[in-house]
């Protein structure tokens, strides 16, 4: 670790994994409500899962991540893995920068560019500064980064799938609340189970069931704050019953569906 510096949703992290398999594990699908994600790539062997699309990782990559948005990366060796992270609240930025990085690319590649300068520079900042100071050149050198990010032209395109699993994920958001298992799905797409699930994984990063329970749990929580009741939600959603869909929304959303209703009631 070469600093982590945090302060309420504000995040400023430079890690080195030597041993990424060992760490692995630990890389599973998540999002951030409300909260960007600025993700510099500098070594390792790995790609990058944003919603639906998949990024092939090089030196000099960087991935902006919007709120509310379900990524992963996915380890491919051992290869030594460092990046830098920075996560910062959007209500925390001016609504002319907001409404542009909503409109900006998921990935560019800017390595020996300003605006990789401008990101390595946290380091310096980090070597030579008093504590006291750290945070607030940090945020600083944020909007510097991000005027370059609103400003750069540059980027790479989105790594494509191969036509199997473009058809396998197009069948699923098809037919996404009528699929209940792996039978399902190898019924239709004419795939054994086996073969389904391999090259899935390999493709995505993550098993064609969890991708699915995802997708079905985030729409529900849409529904949610939009004034539906849970009750009704999980049926809409394809779940078999409400105990299931409960835990399942309570392990990926991080609380419960009830509460998230109270959080809209309350707003």
């Amino acid at each position: 670790m070469l600093y982590d510096v945090r302060k309420g949703s504000l995040l400023f992290k430079h890690s080195i994994d030597e041993n990424p398999w060992a760490f692995k594990d630990k890389y599973i699908p998540h999002y951030h409500d409300n909260t960007y994600e600025l993700y510099y790539f500098i070594s390792g062997d790995a790609y990058f899962t944003i919603d639906n699309q998949r990024y092939d990782l090089r030196n000099g990559a960087m991935l902006l991540i919007k709120p509310g948005v379900v990524h992963n990366i996915t380890i491919k060796s051992n290869k030594v893995y460092e990046r830098v992270t920075m996560r910062f609240s959007e209500f925390d930025l001016p609504k002319n920068l907001r409404e542009k990085l909503s409109k900006t690319e998921n990935i560019y590649f800017v390595r020996n560019s300003e605006l990789s300068a401008e990101i390595l520079r946290l380091d310096t900042h980090y070597q030579n500064l008093d504590e006291d100071w750290i945070l607030y050149t940090f945020r600083n050198s944020l909007n510097v980064i991000l005027s370059y990010v609103v400003n750069y032209k540059q980027f790479d395109d989105k790594a494509t799938y191969d036509d199997e699993t473009k058809e396998v994920i197009n069948f699923i958001d098809d037919n996404l609340f009528q699929i209940e298992n792996l039978k399902d799905l190898c019924h239709n797409l004419h795939i054994s189970k086996s073969a389904l699930c391999k090259k899935f994984s390999e493709s995505v990063g993550i098993p064609i069931m969890q991708y699915i329970r995802i997708k079905k749990l985030l729409y529900a929580k849409n529904l949610i704050e939009n004034g539906d009741s849970p009750t009704d939600v999980y049926k809409q959603c394809g779940f078999k019953d409400y105990t299931t869909f409960y835990r399942g929304y309570k392990k990926f959303i991080r609380t419960n569906p009830s509460q998230t209703k109270k959080v809209l009631l309350d707003a």
